[in-house]
Protein backbone atom coordinates (compact mmCIF):
# COMPACT_ATOMS: atom_id res chain seq x y z
CA UNK A 1 0.00 0.00 0.00
CA UNK A 2 1.51 3.32 -1.07
CA UNK A 3 1.95 6.12 1.44
CA UNK A 4 0.61 9.51 0.51
CA UNK A 5 0.39 12.95 2.02
CA UNK A 6 -2.87 14.84 1.78
CA UNK A 7 -4.74 17.71 3.44
CA UNK A 8 -7.96 17.07 5.31
CA UNK A 9 -10.43 19.42 7.01
CA UNK A 10 -12.10 18.29 10.19
CA UNK A 11 -14.62 19.96 12.48
CA UNK A 12 -14.49 19.21 16.19
CA UNK A 13 -15.43 20.74 19.51
CA UNK A 14 -12.69 21.07 22.06
CA UNK A 15 -12.42 22.75 25.44
CA UNK A 16 -9.43 25.08 25.48
CA UNK A 17 -8.09 26.48 28.75
CA UNK A 18 -7.35 30.05 27.72
CA UNK A 19 -5.35 32.48 29.84
CA UNK A 20 -8.50 34.49 30.61
CA UNK A 21 -10.38 31.38 31.72
CA UNK A 22 -7.48 30.28 33.89
CA UNK A 23 -7.30 33.72 35.52
CA UNK A 24 -11.07 33.77 36.04
CA UNK A 25 -10.92 30.42 37.85
CA UNK A 26 -8.06 31.70 40.00
CA UNK A 27 -9.98 34.87 40.85
CA UNK A 28 -13.02 32.82 41.89
CA UNK A 29 -11.00 30.98 44.56
CA UNK A 30 -9.40 34.10 46.06
CA UNK A 31 -10.28 35.08 49.62
CA UNK A 32 -11.68 38.54 50.40
CA UNK A 33 -8.28 39.90 51.45
CA UNK A 34 -6.54 38.41 48.43
CA UNK A 35 -9.13 39.94 46.09
CA UNK A 36 -8.67 43.36 47.68
CA UNK A 37 -4.92 43.04 47.25
CA UNK A 38 -5.37 42.06 43.59
CA UNK A 39 -7.64 45.05 42.95
CA UNK A 40 -5.11 47.42 44.52
CA UNK A 41 -2.37 45.96 42.33
CA UNK A 42 -4.51 46.42 39.21
CA UNK A 43 -5.28 50.02 40.19
CA UNK A 44 -1.56 50.70 40.28
CA UNK A 45 -0.77 48.82 37.08
CA UNK A 46 -3.72 49.76 34.87
CA UNK A 47 -4.30 53.48 34.15
CA UNK A 48 -7.75 52.71 32.72
CA UNK A 49 -9.00 51.66 36.17
CA UNK A 50 -9.76 54.02 39.01
CA UNK A 51 -11.79 54.33 42.17
CA UNK A 52 -14.73 56.69 41.85
CA UNK A 53 -14.52 59.49 44.40
CA UNK A 54 -17.82 61.35 44.48
CA UNK A 55 -17.36 65.07 43.78
CA UNK A 56 -14.11 64.63 41.92
CA UNK A 57 -15.76 62.09 39.62
CA UNK A 58 -18.61 64.50 38.80
CA UNK A 59 -16.28 67.41 38.16
CA UNK A 60 -14.00 65.28 36.00
CA UNK A 61 -16.96 64.34 33.84
CA UNK A 62 -17.95 68.02 33.57
CA UNK A 63 -14.45 68.94 32.45
CA UNK A 64 -14.53 66.15 29.87
CA UNK A 65 -17.88 67.39 28.56
CA UNK A 66 -16.42 70.86 28.04
CA UNK A 67 -13.41 69.29 26.33
CA UNK A 68 -15.70 67.40 23.95
CA UNK A 69 -17.59 70.57 23.00
CA UNK A 70 -14.37 72.47 22.35
CA UNK A 71 -12.96 69.58 20.35
CA UNK A 72 -16.10 69.35 18.18
CA UNK A 73 -15.81 73.06 17.39
CA UNK A 74 -12.16 72.60 16.48
CA UNK A 75 -13.05 69.67 14.21
CA UNK A 76 -15.57 71.83 12.32
CA UNK A 77 -13.00 74.55 11.87
CA UNK A 78 -10.43 72.00 10.69
CA UNK A 79 -12.86 70.49 8.19
CA UNK A 80 -13.46 73.95 6.69
CA UNK A 81 -9.75 74.69 6.61
CA UNK A 82 -8.89 71.33 5.03
CA UNK A 83 -11.01 72.14 1.99
CA UNK A 84 -8.43 74.74 0.98
CA UNK A 85 -5.12 73.36 2.23
CA UNK A 86 -3.58 69.88 2.05
CA UNK A 87 -4.05 68.15 5.45
CA UNK A 88 -0.74 66.34 5.25
CA UNK A 89 1.15 69.61 5.14
CA UNK A 90 -0.76 71.61 7.69
CA UNK A 91 -2.03 69.32 10.46
CA UNK A 92 0.60 68.19 12.91
CA UNK A 93 0.50 64.81 14.56
CA UNK A 94 -1.63 64.98 17.68
CA UNK A 95 0.26 64.84 20.97
CA UNK A 96 -1.72 63.12 23.74
CA UNK A 97 0.55 64.68 26.36
CA UNK A 98 -0.90 68.07 25.44
CA UNK A 99 -4.33 66.59 26.10
CA UNK A 100 -3.45 65.48 29.60
CA UNK A 101 -1.54 68.66 30.53
CA UNK A 102 -4.62 70.66 31.67
CA UNK A 103 -5.44 67.90 34.20
CA UNK A 104 -1.87 67.87 35.44
CA UNK A 105 -1.84 71.63 35.93
CA UNK A 106 -5.25 71.80 37.58
CA UNK A 107 -5.16 68.57 39.60
CA UNK A 108 -6.46 69.28 43.07
CA UNK A 109 -8.13 72.59 42.25
CA UNK A 110 -11.51 70.90 42.62
CA UNK A 111 -10.96 70.65 46.36
CA UNK A 112 -11.24 73.28 49.05
CA UNK A 113 -7.85 74.97 49.30
CA UNK A 114 -8.40 75.66 53.00
CA UNK A 115 -8.78 71.97 53.80
CA UNK A 116 -6.10 70.52 56.03
CA UNK A 117 -6.12 66.88 56.94
CA UNK A 118 -5.89 66.06 60.63
CA UNK A 119 -2.90 63.96 61.64
CA UNK A 120 -3.65 60.32 62.48
CA UNK A 121 -4.73 59.74 66.05
CA UNK A 122 -2.28 57.86 68.22
CA UNK A 123 -4.96 55.48 69.47
CA UNK A 124 -5.63 54.41 65.87
CA UNK A 125 -2.03 53.36 65.26
CA UNK A 126 -1.26 49.70 65.87
CA UNK A 127 2.08 49.27 67.64
CA UNK A 128 4.58 46.76 66.34
CA UNK A 129 4.40 43.45 68.17
CA UNK A 130 7.05 43.15 70.85
CA UNK A 131 8.83 39.81 70.86
CA UNK A 132 9.81 38.04 74.06
CA UNK A 133 13.50 38.55 73.25
CA UNK A 134 13.10 42.32 72.76
CA UNK A 135 10.98 42.60 75.91
CA UNK A 136 13.56 40.81 78.08
CA UNK A 137 16.60 42.61 76.66
CA UNK A 138 14.94 46.00 77.19
CA UNK A 139 14.56 45.11 80.89
CA UNK A 140 18.04 43.63 81.13
CA UNK A 141 19.66 46.83 79.82
CA UNK A 142 18.34 48.66 82.87
CA UNK A 143 20.02 46.39 85.42
CA UNK A 144 23.26 45.24 83.76
CA UNK A 145 26.36 47.01 85.07
CA UNK A 146 28.67 46.12 82.17
CA UNK A 147 28.64 45.38 78.47
CA UNK A 148 29.87 41.83 79.15
CA UNK A 149 26.87 41.11 81.39
CA UNK A 150 24.51 42.36 78.69
CA UNK A 151 26.19 40.17 76.06
CA UNK A 152 25.93 37.08 78.28
CA UNK A 153 22.32 37.93 79.12
CA UNK A 154 21.43 38.35 75.45
CA UNK A 155 23.04 34.98 74.72
CA UNK A 156 21.02 33.26 77.48
CA UNK A 157 17.79 34.91 76.31
CA UNK A 158 18.52 33.72 72.79
CA UNK A 159 18.53 30.14 74.09
CA UNK A 160 15.04 30.26 75.62
CA UNK A 161 12.40 28.00 74.09
CA UNK A 162 8.83 28.95 73.16
CA UNK A 163 7.63 28.36 76.74
CA UNK A 164 10.29 30.59 78.26
CA UNK A 165 12.52 27.81 79.60
CA UNK A 166 16.26 27.58 79.07
CA UNK A 167 16.54 25.03 76.28
CA UNK A 168 20.11 24.00 77.16
CA UNK A 169 21.33 23.45 80.75
CA UNK A 170 23.30 26.42 82.01
CA UNK A 171 26.48 24.42 82.73
CA UNK A 172 26.49 23.14 79.14
CA UNK A 173 26.16 26.67 77.79
CA UNK A 174 29.15 27.70 79.87
CA UNK A 175 31.30 24.79 78.69
CA UNK A 176 30.31 24.92 75.03
CA UNK A 177 30.76 28.68 74.66
CA UNK A 178 33.62 29.37 77.12
CA UNK A 179 31.54 31.75 79.20
CA UNK A 180 32.61 33.25 82.52
CA UNK A 181 30.90 30.89 85.05
CA UNK A 182 30.52 33.53 87.76
CA UNK A 183 29.01 36.16 85.45
CA UNK A 184 26.82 33.60 83.68
CA UNK A 185 25.18 32.35 86.88
CA UNK A 186 24.85 35.94 88.10
CA UNK A 187 23.16 37.14 84.90
CA UNK A 188 20.94 34.05 84.81
CA UNK A 189 19.70 34.95 88.28
CA UNK A 190 19.01 38.49 87.08
CA UNK A 191 17.00 37.18 84.11
CA UNK A 192 14.83 35.05 86.41
CA UNK A 193 13.87 38.25 88.24
CA UNK A 194 12.53 39.82 85.06
CA UNK A 195 8.96 39.79 83.82
CA UNK A 196 7.16 37.54 83.04
CA UNK A 197 7.64 35.68 86.31
CA UNK A 198 9.64 32.46 86.10
CA UNK A 199 11.26 33.29 82.77
CA UNK A 200 14.62 31.64 82.12
CA UNK A 201 14.04 28.70 84.47
CA UNK A 202 15.64 25.38 83.58
CA UNK A 203 12.65 23.21 84.55
CA UNK A 204 9.11 23.37 85.91
CA UNK A 205 10.21 22.97 89.52
CA UNK A 206 12.60 25.92 89.31
CA UNK A 207 9.93 27.96 87.53
CA UNK A 208 7.31 27.37 90.24
CA UNK A 209 9.74 28.04 93.10
CA UNK A 210 10.87 31.29 91.45
CA UNK A 211 7.29 32.48 91.06
CA UNK A 212 6.37 31.49 94.60
CA UNK A 213 9.31 33.54 95.87
CA UNK A 214 8.43 36.56 93.70
CA UNK A 215 4.79 36.48 94.78
CA UNK A 216 5.67 36.17 98.44
CA UNK A 217 4.02 32.78 98.95
CA UNK A 218 5.26 31.73 102.39
CA UNK A 219 3.11 28.63 102.88
CA UNK A 220 5.65 26.00 104.05
CA UNK A 221 3.61 23.07 102.71
CA UNK A 222 3.36 24.64 99.23
CA UNK A 223 7.12 25.20 99.08
CA UNK A 224 7.84 21.70 100.42
CA UNK A 225 5.54 20.02 97.89
CA UNK A 226 7.16 21.87 94.96
CA UNK A 227 10.72 21.36 96.21
CA UNK A 228 10.57 17.73 97.39
CA UNK A 229 7.54 16.06 95.80
CA UNK A 230 7.40 17.37 92.24
CA UNK A 231 7.02 13.95 90.63
CA UNK A 232 4.11 12.98 92.89
CA UNK A 233 2.60 16.44 92.35
CA UNK A 234 2.59 16.03 88.56
CA UNK A 235 0.90 12.63 88.86
CA UNK A 236 -1.56 14.08 91.42
CA UNK A 237 -0.69 11.41 93.96
CA UNK A 238 -2.22 13.24 96.91
CA UNK A 239 -2.19 10.25 99.20
CA UNK A 240 1.58 9.75 98.89
CA UNK A 241 2.29 13.47 99.30
CA UNK A 242 0.10 13.62 102.41
CA UNK A 243 1.85 10.58 103.90
CA UNK A 244 5.38 11.91 103.24
CA UNK A 245 4.55 15.40 104.49
CA UNK A 246 2.55 14.05 107.45
CA UNK A 247 -0.52 16.13 106.61
CA UNK A 248 -4.07 15.36 105.50
CA UNK A 249 -5.12 15.01 101.88
CA UNK A 250 -7.39 18.02 102.33
CA UNK A 251 -4.35 20.16 103.18
CA UNK A 252 -2.58 18.87 100.06
CA UNK A 253 -5.59 19.78 97.91
CA UNK A 254 -5.64 23.29 99.40
CA UNK A 255 -1.93 23.66 98.63
CA UNK A 256 -2.59 22.48 95.08
CA UNK A 257 -5.08 25.34 94.61
CA UNK A 258 -2.30 27.80 95.42
CA UNK A 259 0.18 26.05 93.13
CA UNK A 260 -2.29 26.18 90.25
CA UNK A 261 -2.28 29.98 90.43
CA UNK A 262 1.32 29.88 89.19
CA UNK A 263 2.19 29.95 85.48
CA UNK A 264 3.87 26.76 84.18
CA UNK A 265 4.70 28.43 80.83
CA UNK A 266 6.07 31.94 81.46
CA UNK A 267 6.18 32.85 77.75
CA UNK A 268 2.60 31.75 77.10
CA UNK A 269 1.36 35.30 76.40
CA UNK A 270 4.06 36.03 73.83
CA UNK A 271 2.61 34.50 70.67
CA UNK A 272 5.14 34.21 67.85
CA UNK A 273 2.60 33.42 65.12
CA UNK A 274 0.88 36.21 63.23
CA UNK A 275 -2.82 36.54 63.88
CA UNK A 276 -4.92 35.81 60.82
CA UNK A 277 -7.91 38.09 60.24
CA UNK A 278 -11.02 37.09 58.33
CA UNK A 279 -13.26 39.47 56.41
CA UNK A 280 -16.70 37.99 55.64
CA UNK A 281 -17.67 37.76 51.98
CA UNK A 282 -21.34 37.35 52.87
CA UNK A 283 -23.59 38.76 55.58
CA UNK A 284 -26.83 36.99 56.47
CA UNK A 285 -29.32 39.12 58.42
CA UNK A 286 -32.81 38.25 59.56
CA UNK A 287 -35.30 40.99 58.68
CA UNK A 288 -39.03 40.60 59.35
CA UNK A 289 -38.65 36.85 59.76
CA UNK A 290 -36.75 36.38 56.50
CA UNK A 291 -33.04 35.94 55.94
CA UNK A 292 -31.53 38.58 53.67
CA UNK A 293 -28.15 38.08 52.01
CA UNK A 294 -25.70 40.95 51.57
CA UNK A 295 -22.43 40.64 49.69
CA UNK A 296 -19.39 42.46 51.00
CA UNK A 297 -18.62 44.81 48.09
CA UNK A 298 -16.29 47.05 50.06
CA UNK A 299 -13.55 48.24 47.72
CA UNK A 300 -15.21 46.64 44.67
CA UNK A 301 -18.37 48.62 43.95
CA UNK A 302 -16.54 51.92 43.33
CA UNK A 303 -14.29 50.65 40.55
CA UNK A 304 -14.82 52.27 37.16
CA UNK A 305 -13.11 53.12 33.89
CA UNK A 306 -11.01 56.25 33.89
CA UNK A 307 -13.04 58.72 31.76
CA UNK A 308 -9.90 60.40 30.47
CA UNK A 309 -8.66 57.24 28.77
CA UNK A 310 -12.15 56.44 27.51
CA UNK A 311 -12.09 59.81 25.77
CA UNK A 312 -8.65 59.13 24.34
CA UNK A 313 -9.87 55.92 22.71
CA UNK A 314 -12.95 57.60 21.25
CA UNK A 315 -11.16 60.65 19.83
CA UNK A 316 -10.99 60.96 16.09
CA UNK A 317 -7.71 61.60 14.40
CA UNK A 318 -5.54 60.03 17.11
CA UNK A 319 -2.48 59.10 15.12
CA UNK A 320 -0.25 57.99 18.00
CA UNK A 321 -0.81 54.30 17.29
CA UNK A 322 1.56 53.02 19.98
CA UNK A 323 -0.18 55.01 22.70
CA UNK A 324 -3.63 54.09 21.46
CA UNK A 325 -2.68 50.41 21.25
CA UNK A 326 -1.38 50.47 24.84
CA UNK A 327 -4.51 52.20 26.13
CA UNK A 328 -6.70 49.77 24.17
CA UNK A 329 -4.94 46.78 25.76
CA UNK A 330 -5.30 48.25 29.24
CA UNK A 331 -8.93 49.09 28.56
CA UNK A 332 -9.67 45.50 27.54
CA UNK A 333 -7.88 44.24 30.65
CA UNK A 334 -9.99 46.55 32.82
CA UNK A 335 -13.20 45.38 31.12
CA UNK A 336 -12.26 41.76 31.77
CA UNK A 337 -11.45 42.42 35.43
CA UNK A 338 -14.69 44.26 36.15
CA UNK A 339 -16.81 41.67 34.36
CA UNK A 340 -15.03 38.80 36.12
CA UNK A 341 -15.47 40.40 39.55
CA UNK A 342 -19.14 40.99 38.79
CA UNK A 343 -19.59 37.37 37.73
CA UNK A 344 -17.69 36.21 40.83
CA UNK A 345 -20.00 38.16 43.12
CA UNK A 346 -23.09 36.87 41.31
CA UNK A 347 -21.91 33.27 41.62
CA UNK A 348 -21.14 33.69 45.34
CA UNK A 349 -24.60 35.19 45.86
CA UNK A 350 -26.30 32.25 44.15
CA UNK A 351 -24.38 29.69 46.22
CA UNK A 352 -25.02 31.64 49.44
CA UNK A 353 -28.74 31.77 48.65
CA UNK A 354 -28.85 28.00 48.20
CA UNK A 355 -27.00 27.45 51.49
CA UNK A 356 -29.32 29.77 53.41
CA UNK A 357 -32.43 28.13 51.96
CA UNK A 358 -31.18 24.66 52.89
CA UNK A 359 -29.87 25.55 56.36
CA UNK A 360 -32.61 27.79 57.78
CA UNK A 361 -32.94 25.56 60.86
CA UNK A 362 -29.24 26.05 61.58
CA UNK A 363 -29.54 29.84 61.37
CA UNK A 364 -32.58 29.73 63.66
CA UNK A 365 -31.50 27.17 66.26
CA UNK A 366 -27.75 26.58 65.99
CA UNK A 367 -25.33 23.76 65.31
CA UNK A 368 -27.59 20.96 66.50
CA UNK A 369 -29.86 21.65 63.52
CA UNK A 370 -27.17 21.69 60.82
CA UNK A 371 -28.37 19.43 58.00
CA UNK A 372 -26.16 17.18 55.88
CA UNK A 373 -25.41 18.87 52.56
CA UNK A 374 -23.13 18.00 49.65
CA UNK A 375 -21.79 19.93 46.67
CA UNK A 376 -24.05 18.12 44.24
CA UNK A 377 -27.21 19.49 45.86
CA UNK A 378 -26.09 23.11 45.75
CA UNK A 379 -24.68 22.72 42.23
CA UNK A 380 -28.12 21.56 41.09
CA UNK A 381 -29.80 24.54 42.77
CA UNK A 382 -27.60 27.11 41.03
CA UNK A 383 -27.12 25.22 37.73
CA UNK A 384 -23.35 25.08 38.07
CA UNK A 385 -20.79 22.30 38.03
CA UNK A 386 -19.72 20.83 41.37
CA UNK A 387 -16.14 21.96 40.69
CA UNK A 388 -17.32 25.55 40.35
CA UNK A 389 -19.23 25.36 43.64
CA UNK A 390 -16.13 23.88 45.26
CA UNK A 391 -14.09 26.87 44.08
CA UNK A 392 -16.73 29.29 45.29
CA UNK A 393 -16.74 27.96 48.86
CA UNK A 394 -12.93 27.98 49.08
CA UNK A 395 -11.58 30.74 51.36
CA UNK A 396 -15.03 32.36 51.64
CA UNK A 397 -16.70 33.24 54.94
CA UNK A 398 -20.29 33.94 55.92
CA UNK A 399 -21.33 36.05 58.89
CA UNK A 400 -24.57 34.68 60.32
CA UNK A 401 -26.72 35.12 63.45
CA UNK A 402 -24.92 32.02 64.77
CA UNK A 403 -21.43 33.45 64.18
CA UNK A 404 -18.77 33.50 61.47
CA UNK A 405 -18.34 30.33 59.40
CA UNK A 406 -16.37 29.25 56.38
CA UNK A 407 -18.70 28.18 53.57
CA UNK A 408 -17.11 24.72 53.63
CA UNK A 409 -18.47 24.31 57.16
CA UNK A 410 -22.00 23.86 55.81
CA UNK A 411 -21.02 20.94 53.57
CA UNK A 412 -20.92 17.69 55.48
CA UNK A 413 -22.04 14.10 55.16
CA UNK A 414 -24.79 12.66 57.34
CA UNK A 415 -25.58 9.83 59.76
CA UNK A 416 -29.04 8.29 60.09
CA UNK A 417 -30.29 7.52 63.59
CA UNK A 418 -32.25 4.42 64.55
CA UNK A 419 -35.38 6.59 64.49
CA UNK A 420 -34.72 7.60 60.89
CA UNK A 421 -33.54 11.14 61.63
CA UNK A 422 -30.61 12.44 59.59
CA UNK A 423 -27.78 14.19 61.46
CA UNK A 424 -24.78 15.95 59.96
CA UNK A 425 -21.29 14.88 60.99
CA UNK A 426 -20.79 18.31 62.55
CA UNK A 427 -23.82 17.74 64.77
CA UNK A 428 -22.54 14.27 65.73
CA UNK A 429 -19.16 15.72 66.66
CA UNK A 430 -20.83 18.38 68.76
CA UNK A 431 -22.80 15.69 70.61
CA UNK A 432 -19.56 13.80 71.27
CA UNK A 433 -17.93 16.99 72.49
CA UNK A 434 -20.74 17.58 74.97
CA UNK A 435 -20.50 13.98 76.25
CA UNK A 436 -16.76 14.28 76.84
CA UNK A 437 -17.18 17.70 78.47
CA UNK A 438 -19.27 16.25 81.30
CA UNK A 439 -17.08 13.20 81.97
CA UNK A 440 -15.26 12.62 85.25
CA UNK A 441 -11.70 13.85 84.68
CA UNK A 442 -10.35 11.20 87.02
CA UNK A 443 -12.07 8.47 84.99
CA UNK A 444 -12.65 9.77 81.44
CA UNK A 445 -14.85 7.95 78.93
CA UNK A 446 -13.18 5.47 76.60
CA UNK A 447 -14.14 5.32 72.92
CA UNK A 448 -16.11 2.16 73.67
CA UNK A 449 -18.06 3.96 76.38
CA UNK A 450 -18.79 6.86 74.03
CA UNK A 451 -20.19 4.35 71.50
CA UNK A 452 -22.60 3.12 74.18
CA UNK A 453 -23.62 6.66 75.16
CA UNK A 454 -24.26 7.56 71.52
CA UNK A 455 -26.46 4.47 71.20
CA UNK A 456 -28.57 5.85 74.02
CA UNK A 457 -29.11 8.86 71.75
CA UNK A 458 -30.26 6.47 68.98
CA UNK A 459 -27.08 6.92 66.96
CA UNK A 460 -25.06 3.83 66.05
CA UNK A 461 -21.40 4.46 65.29
CA UNK A 462 -18.41 2.14 65.09
CA UNK A 463 -15.61 2.66 67.61
CA UNK A 464 -13.15 3.55 64.84
CA UNK A 465 -15.58 6.25 63.68
CA UNK A 466 -15.72 7.63 67.21
CA UNK A 467 -11.91 7.63 67.32
CA UNK A 468 -11.76 9.42 63.96
CA UNK A 469 -14.21 12.14 65.03
CA UNK A 470 -12.42 12.54 68.38
CA UNK A 471 -9.09 13.09 66.61
CA UNK A 472 -10.69 15.61 64.24
CA UNK A 473 -11.96 17.48 67.30
CA UNK A 474 -8.44 17.51 68.72
CA UNK A 475 -9.46 15.49 71.80
CA UNK A 476 -6.90 13.15 73.33
CA UNK A 477 -7.57 9.46 74.10
CA UNK A 478 -9.08 8.68 77.49
CA UNK A 479 -5.70 7.67 78.94
CA UNK A 480 -4.34 11.16 78.27
CA UNK A 481 -7.43 13.09 79.34
CA UNK A 482 -7.02 12.45 83.04
CA UNK A 483 -6.76 15.49 85.27
CA UNK A 484 -3.31 17.08 85.18
CA UNK A 485 -1.50 19.52 87.41
CA UNK A 486 -2.17 22.51 85.16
Amino acid sequence: MALEIKLQLKQMQKLVMTTELRNAIKLLTLSRLELQQLVQEKLLENPCLEEANGDFQEETEEVLAVEREERDENVLKKDKYENDIDIKKTIKEENWEDYIQPYQDNFGTNFNSDYQEDPPQLENILPAKVTLTDYLISQLKLICSSKEELEIGSFIIGNLDENGYLATPLNELIEQNNLNPYLTYKVHGMIKELEPEGIGSQNLQECLLTQANQRGINNPLVIKIIADHMQDLQSLNFKKIAKNCQVTEEEVVESLKIIRTLEPKPARNFVTEETGYVIPDIYVVKIDGKYVIYLNDDGLNNLRFNPFYKEMLSRRGNKNNITKLYVDQQYRSAVWLLKTIQQRQLTIYKVATSIVNRQKDFFDHGISHLKPMVLREVAKDVSLHECTVSRVITNKYMYTPQGLFELKYFFTSGVTSTEGNLYSCVTIKNMMKNIIARENKENPFSDKKIVQLMKELNINLARRTIAKYREELGILPSGKRKETLF
